[in-house]
């Protein structure tokens, strides 16, 4: 369960990761912040669903992630121009490399608080009424290139 619940809220703010990278290059730029980016293709609209009921869906995350200090900004982006309409793309910032892994457990121990495992279960079935496949990524921040 930690992994679905890690994806959600970083991806939606989604979703948490982990990513095997090499050392080194976690080291290279150890000033720069880190980004999970989850992107997750949106299904049509279902019948016995409502876009109102998708977006109080998306609206628990947010509340879950703004209840987490080791967030340094979450972004949900949805597609606006382009070759595929379906993309939504959920962007979380980091301090730390270790604060993803933090901010999963803190997540982790939030949900628990907030949904018995029941309700927890009937909030993932609902969500993929909304949501199909999904990719994520862990990004680390250039500090030099800034604006």
């Amino acid at each position: 369960m930690k992994p679905i619940i890690t994806y959600l809220v970083a991806a939606l703010a989604v979703c948490f990761l982990l990513s095997n990278t090499s050392a080194f290059a976690q080291e290279e730029e150890e000033d720069g912040h880190i980004f999970t980016i989850s992107t997750w293709k949106a299904s049509k609209i279902p019948e016995d669903g409502s876009r109102a009921e998708r977006d109080s869906l998306l609206m628990i995350s947010v509340e879950l992630t703004n209840m987490n200090p080791k967030y340094l900004s979450a972004k949900v982006l949805r597609h606006s121009w382009g070759s595929d309409f379906r993309d939504w793309v959920f962007i979380t910032e980091y301090a730390t490399w270790a604060d993803i892994e933090e901010a999963g457990n803190i997540d982790e121990e939030n949900f628990k608080k907030k949904w018995p495992d029941k309700e927890w279960r009937g909030y993932l079935r609902t969500f993929g009424k909304y949501f199909t496949t999904h990719s994520d990524e862990i990004y680390t921040e250039l500090p030099k290139y800034r604006k």
